[in-house]
């Protein structure tokens, strides 16, 4: 979950403070847009992408130091116990595998 906000923030962040900008260098030199508006806007652009980019950063940040949601401990656990339950079924399987492998070598000799 942390990793698809960091990588929402940072597209977020990516169109709003280059995209939008040469969107409107693009229209003002080659559909003769407004070169003030499309400075204004340029520079709200930068603005508002800082902003989100400092805002998600310091949420972002305090979200990993304080170890990730209840969400995200909780899916841990599970992982955890899912992956318990398939070592000791291996184990078993090493277990059975091994007795075969004795009966093998009884009815070879």
């Amino acid at each position: 979950m942390l990793k698809t906000a960091t990588a929402s923030l940072m597209l977020a962040v990516i169109a709003l403070g280059f995209g939008v900008p040469a969107v409107c260098i693009y229209y003002s030199v080659f559909h003769n847009f407004n070169s003030i508006l499309a400075g204004l806007t340029a520079v709200i652009a930068l603005i508002v992408a800082g902003a989100i980019g400092v805002v998600g950063a310091i949420t972002l940040g305090s979200t990993f130091l304080e170890g990730g949601g209840s969400a995200e401990r909780e899916r841990l656990n599970v992982m955890r116990a899912h992956q318990r339950a398939t070592l000791e079924e291996l184990d078993d399987i090493i277990s059975i595998l091994k007795e075969i492998r004795d009966l093998l070598k009884a009815a070879q000799e």
